[in-house]
């Protein structure tokens, strides 16, 4: 049976301590002491029934209602903008952050700064917030009609008057600085399109050299948590690795007749029946003694194979990123082959190698190099590619090497880890299997975890043994 490791954590409080934070701070979640997980309580009165997760890893979670969600990603919304945002700000030595944003068309941050309620942009939306100094909150405007549920004060303009009340907010607060979402090297940070991008320099002609781009507080703004943020991301890593854990099953595999497209399909589905968002088409496949590499598509599993699967959600506003591995039993065994053991061990040591590299105040081009040249010092033929998770699955902030990168990611490799952000710690490792005669098996593993001021922790902790197909 499949063993998942609890989160380490160097901190002194406990998980039901950090539920109950969680539970104070949204003032929508109760803990279950049997369980000591966080589990949000429906409020009466929902006409939408939430769904109850099938997990014998997970047994107390259920998937909220969106009437649910709405508030908790309301309150936690509220609160970065109340703490990160000004902070942020600050750092990058911003005193006004314009974002443009057009309807099907959405800046990649704008989604992080509205409500569930609202699935694009509305029309043309000018998002504008300005820095008023130390002991007052940001203000946040709405150049045009749209208050977002409350969440903007609005400027009334009409139309193609937008960039004139957008001049008009300019004048009046007279910023020192201005940043627009515009990056030739952060694809999350260059929402601004060509056409509003030639408006709005037009418009602000006599501030021009005021502007600049805004892409390390557009960054900031998108990889790092509140620790609330991360207490509830633990819930949505659990929903995540229940499907994992049932895709991994009799209930879905029957050897001999099920094949990869199968289960890559069946993924899909049930994360749609559950009412959870894909932000990507899942993955399976097998390695199989006497063949080069994976195999996919419509390849029946049989008994003795390795199985693989890398899975993504969305659910509350966050994307999730893991891969597991599983075997599929043998008539006669009981546990999958100690050669398959060994790799996996391998692969969980790259783990922590590249944990204990990716220190706060370091590049990923750093930690990379380093943690590639302890793998060649203990003999591990491993390639390493980690990438920021969040808001989006390919999360804004730094990366540690790309599947066609190993010597360093250009520019964005040059970031440095920062505390309070959360990471996808994929890799593989490459492992000669001696009961399939030295065969070359590829071990890839891919955990979310997130970095604080006391280190790094695993947000619902890591793969420990395979799953197992009877």
């Amino acid at each position: 049976m499949r063993r998942l490791t609890a989160a380490r954590s160097s901190r002194p409080s406990s998980v039901s301590a950090a539920a109950s934070g969680l539970a104070l701070a949204l003032g929508l979640l109760v803990l279950t002491p049997a369980a000591e997980e966080v589990v949000p309580a429906a409020p009466g009165g929902l006409a939408a029934q939430s769904v109850p997760i099938q997990s014998e890893f997970f047994p107390d979670q259920r998937i909220l209602t969106h009437r649910e969600q709405a508030p908790i990603m309301r309150r936690i919304l509220d609160e970065r903008f109340d703490t990160l945002l000004p902070e942020l700000m600050r750092r990058e030595g911003i005193d006004m952050w314009i974002i443009i944003s057009r309807e099907y068309n959405d800046d990649p941050v704008f989604r992080s700064m509205s409500p569930l309620e609202t699935y694009s942009s509305r029309r043309r939306t000018i998002l504008v917030f300005n820095d008023r100094g130390p002991g007052q909150p940001v203000e946040r405007l709405s150049i045009g009609r749209f208050d977002y549920d409350g969440l903007y004060e609005v400027v009334p303009t009409h139309n193609e008057e937008q960039f004139e009340g957008l001049l008009e907010v300019v004048r009046e607060r007279n910023p020192g600085t201005i940043g627009v979402n515009m990056s030739g090297r952060w694809n999350h940070a260059d929402g601004l399109t060509a056409t509003q991008r030639d408006t709005l320099f037009s418009t602000l002609a006599d501030y021009e050299d005021r502007i600049r781009s805004a892409e390390m507080l557009a960054v900031g703004w998108l990889e790092k948590k509140l620790p609330e943020e991360t207490e509830l991301y633990r819930h949505v890593m659990r929903v995540a690795q229940s499907i994992i854990g049932q895709a991994f099953s009799n209930e879905v595999i029957i050897p001999g007749v099920t094949t990869a497209d199968d289960v890559r399909w069946w993924m899909r589905q049930k994360a749609a029946e559950m009412g959870l968002g894909m932000w990507f088409h899942p993955s399976f496949a097998v390695q199989r003694e006497g063949h080069d590499g994976r195999i996919s598509g419509d390849v029946v599993i049989q008994r003795g194979d390795l199985i693989w699967l890398d899975l993504g959600i969305v659910y509350l506003g966050y994307s999730t990123d893991t891969q597991h591995n599983g075997y599929v039993l043998r008539y006669g065994e009981t546990d999958a082959p100690e050669g398959f053991m060994a790799g996996l061990r391998a692969a969980q040591r790259m783990q922590d190698i590249t944990m204990a590299e990716a220190r706060i105040g370091r590049t990923g081009n750093e930690a990379l190099a380093s943690s590639l040249a302890r793998a060649r010092e203990e003999g591990l033929d491993a390639t390493v590619y980690w990438h920021s998770v969040g808001f989006h699955g390919h999360g804004a902030g730094v990366p540690m090497g790309m599947t066609d990168y190993q010597d360093g990611v250009p520019v964005r490799g040059d970031a440095p880890f920062r505390a309070n952000t959360w990471h996808s710690v994929e890799l593989n490792v490459n492992y000669p299997v001696p009961e399939w005669g030295g065969q070359m098996v590829r071990f890839s593993m891919e955990e979310d975890a997130v970095l604080t001021d006391d280190g790094w922790e695993w947000i619902t902790g890591r793969q420990e043994s395979f799953y197992l197909v009877r």
